[in-house]
């Protein structure tokens, strides 16, 4: 009998393997559009324009907090039953604000939602870890990528959407969660009965975590996504001062970067054919620096939407290059624990990114803080191209 595991993954279970990862990027943008409403809506709670940022901030430090857990749990318990408990939790949490009233229901709401998101965005990349080997997993997680950008526009458009009909609307969005899910487990289950099958037989108990490529993937993750974030949390201000007063049309230049990221994403398993990790790393950063230099030195908004265009253009081979870096390292049995360690390493960047950014706003200006991360991403990059030159010296030698 053929081993599901061991056979090439059929069109409709990677697109549902594609879907599931792309859930993800719902996680707190998603009802922005909904914020100026619903803080209306709730004048008179005190504090409500700190508590509002909390609903976009909540599930990123719930999934910070989760994730582990959820790592620990994809290695150890049945999938498709996991996959349900938080295909549901997502649900639940997600459309919080369409049924409950009380705004400090709707931020447990919140973090129910982050817990949910956490356990698909580990058993979406555990399962491609398990499905896809070698070059075969390079391609697809540069599809990974793209999906997820993809699938970042399509939300915020049929958010902003739903939101003009009514500020609870946008919260209807996480309805998507249902017939993902419901493929997911349609399409996995012959490769889950044959994981339960031979639950001990792709190794022994003594496999450990490459702790020391963590060291260096880990942080670098984090940093990654802390420069990533500054995008949304600051250039909307940089944008104003710029003369952009439209919401709309700062929507639009940020939306740029999703859609430059997609080719470089989608070239991403062709990309590491002529390419090492390092090398793809220190391309990364440098036309990231690259991008964030026009936007610190920007005089009109079409220069600053310049920049952001360049700066997704590195980002789109880089997403792909952290997952298949670590998961390269990885022994088969500790797949789900070290998705759960990226993923928190991912999303406490996320969560971070504003506090880190904030003293360098008041002293250097806006302008000046993007100057001083394009400083910072270009002296990385140079330090990665040393790496890189190592890198391509041991690969000649072996």
């Amino acid at each position: 009998m053929t081993d599901p595991l061991a056979s090439p993954p059929g069109r409709l279970l990677t697109l549902s393997v594609l879907m599931l990862s792309a859930l993800t990027i719902m996680a707190n943008a998603t009802i922005s559009p909904s914020l100026p409403a619903l803080t209306a809506h709730y004048a008179d709670v005190p504090g409500i324009g700190t508590l509002a940022g909390l609903l976009l901030t909540l599930p990123s430090a719930a999934i910070v907090l989760s994730a582990g857990l959820m790592g620990w749990l994809a290695d150890r318990i049945d999938r498709q039953a996991m996959l349900l408990t938080v295909g549901g939790l997502y649900a639940l949490g997600g459309t919080s604000g369409l049924w409950v009233d009380g705004l400090g229901a709707m931020l447990a709401g919140r973090l129910v939602l982050g817990v949910g998101v956490a356990g698909t965005m580990i058993l979406a990349t555990t399962w491609a870890a398990d499905l896809w080997q070698g070059p075969a997993r390079e391609r697809y997680l540069g599809r990974q990528g793209a999906a997820i950008s993809v699938g970042g526009i399509v939300v915020m458009l049929l958010g902003g959407l739903l939101a003009s009909l009514h500020w609870r609307g946008a919260f209807a969005t996480y309805l998507l969660v249902v017939p993902v899910t419901a493929l997911a487990l349609r399409t996995l289950a012959p490769h889950a009965r044959a994981r339960r099958d031979r639950p001990r037989a792709v190794g022994g108990t003594g496999a450990v975590v490459p702790w020391k490529v963590f060291a260096f993937v880990g942080p670098l993750s984090f940093l990654f996504m802390t420069v990533f974030y500054v995008m949304p949390t600051r250039l909307p201000f940089l944008l104003g001062e710029l003369g952009v007063r439209s919401p709309a049309a700062m929507g639009g230049i940020m939306a740029i970067m999703t859609v430059t990221s997609i080719p470089g994403a989608l070239s991403y398993g062709r990309i590491r054919r002529h390419l090492g990790f390092m090398a793809i790393f220190a391309l990364g950063w440098g036309v990231m620096a690259l991008g964030m230099g026009i936007v610190a030195l920007a005089g009109n908004a079409w220069v600053a939407a310049l920049g952001v265009a360049v700066m997704g253009a590195g980002m789109g081979p880089s997403m792909p290059n952290y997952t298949t870096y670590w998961m390269a390292t990885v022994p088969p049995q500790l797949r789900g624990r070290a998705s759960g360690m990226l993923t928190t390493a991912f999303f406490a960047g996320q969560f971070a990114s504003p506090l880190l950014t904030a003293p360098l706003v008041g002293p250097l200006g806006l302008q000046g803080t993007f100057a001083a991360l394009a400083a910072a991403e270009a002296a990385l990059a140079a330090g990665l191209v040393v790496l890189a030159v190592r890198e391509a010296r041991g690969a000649a030698l072996a």
